[in-house]
């Protein structure tokens, strides 16, 4: 044999035996994990900074046998998420085509997951969409449907899935919303949580109510198409009148930016390494959290003006250790969380940065800055720094520094140069979005 050929099979089995030592130790853990969720392992618990449980990962879950669900609800689920359930093995090659064929046909998304691969990204994934998840997702799903029966899939989807502020499984939504078991739920109300799967926060009937029954119609919709029952059931189910109860404001009201925000970054941190039932340490101190949130609170309340929204984070400036977080106004009123996901200038907040350049290069807090009302605009769009009130054309740094003082700022950045600025916020940790 060629010895250039002898060396590219050798190295292609080496590379063969590596791989399936690689996917042999994956499928041994998550087999394991599986194994364990038979058994009805705990729940994965976050601690607080002095080592005391402070929440668990699904906080509002109430689990119960598939029979004690009503048929209404199983049926509602099985037409609008995955109707081919009883009929494939974890991956569905069709209700992928299907999902492709309408993608490209209308202006919306359809997404293709199976149940079982729904229940694989809960259970042990990340919401990152990338290759590599779809993959293990498919590969996990595999996995469940091997060890699991259907039933058993089935259960821990309706029990495990996330469905809108801070409720897990449909017996705890059902409490909230309606204030009665899930097995008693009417055709309507089966159909309006069945809906919530697709886009949780979106559709929140607490926030979006409108938005929640319009889905719920497609589910009617779905559940007429399947079979599961006749236009007259549907036409009903529209006129029919229910009450959602308000918010349930204890609990996971409480400090609920905070905990979702831990909960979705363990899942992005872990995938694929996320067993059910880990001891999470964290940095946050409850009591500083109560605070924060009286602070946001009392502070837009002082404002007297309605629709304003803020949002806080405090840290340890010695450890860089967060300590407390709060997202918005309400969060029985929306989930979404400013102090994360909401993207704006960082304004005044940045000041901190020039002032430190400055204090490396030489200066002082006693340095004077002179001649403020003479700095050049700034710019392509001439933007001249100014402030709200009257300010000294001669100030310290100190002074400038307390008094928030924009054209102070401005122009000890232009003495020192924006690249030493620039260095020392890339320094610290601060990235450029």
């Amino acid at each position: 044999m060629n010895p250039w050929l002898r060396r590219i099979v050798a190295a292609a089995y080496v590379l063969l035996v590596i791989a399936s030592a690689v996917v042999i130790v994956w499928t041994m853990k998550h087999t394991l994990a599986i194994h364990r969720l038979r058994r009805g392992v705990g729940d994965t618990v976050f601690l607080s900074a002095d080592g005391k449980p402070w929440f668990r990962m699904d906080e509002r879950r109430r689990d119960v046998p598939i029979g004690e669900i009503a048929p209404a609800l199983r049926e509602a689920v099985l037409a609008i998420e995955d109707h081919r359930f009883y009929r494939h093995v974890g991956i569905d090659p069709i209700g992928v085509a299907r999902a492709a064929a309408r993608n490209v046909t209308r202006d919306s998304t359809e997404g293709g997951s199976t149940i079982t691969q729904q229940l694989a990204r809960t259970l042990f994934l990340s919401n990152r969409r990338t290759w590599g998840r779809k993959i293990q997702e498919a590969g996990l799903a595999v996995l469940l449907e091997l060890q699991l029966s259907k039933e058993q899939i089935f259960e821990l989807y309706l029990n495990r899935i996330y469905l809108s502020g801070g409720m897990y499984g449909v017996e705890a939504t059902s409490q909230a919303l309606f204030g009665k078991p899930s097995k008693s739920l009417t055709l309507a109300e089966a159909a309006l949580i069945a809906g919530l799967i697709k886009a949780p926060s979106a559709l929140s009937p607490w926030s979006n109510l409108d938005e929640a029954r319009a889905r719920s119609h497609l589910v009617l919709a779905r559940m007429h198409d399947q079979g599961f029952i006749s236009e007259t059931d549907v036409a009903a189910a529209k006129r029919a009148r229910f009450r959602i109860r308000p918010y349930p404001r204890g609990g996971e009201a409480k400090h609920g930016y905070a905990k979702d925000y831990l909960r979705q970054l363990f899942r992005d941190r872990f995938g694929g390494d996320h067993p059910p039932d880990w001891q999470v340490h964290t940095t946050f101190v409850p009591a500083l959290q109560d605070a924060a949130e009286r602070a946001v609170a009392d502070g837009l309340r002082r404002l007297g003006r309605r629709g304003l929204e803020a949002a806080l984070v405090a840290v340890d400036p010695r450890t860089g250790d967060v300590l407390a977080m709060v997202g918005g106004s309400d969060y029985a009123e929306t989930q979404y969380n400013r102090a994360v996901r909401s993207h704006r200038q960082p304004g005044s907040a940045f000041k901190p940065f020039v002032y430190a350049a400055a204090l490396e290069r030489g200066w002082s807090p006693v340095s004077v800055l002179e001649n403020l009302s003479g700095i050049a605009p700034l710019g392509p769009e001439e933007w001249k720094p100014r402030n709200a009130s009257y300010s000294p054309d001669t100030i310290t740094l100190r002074q400038a520094f307390f008094e928030s003082n924009n054209r102070a700022a401005s122009s000890l950045q232009q003495k020192i140069g924006a690249r030493a600025v620039i260095a020392l916020a890339g320094d610290v940790g601060l990235e450029d979005q």
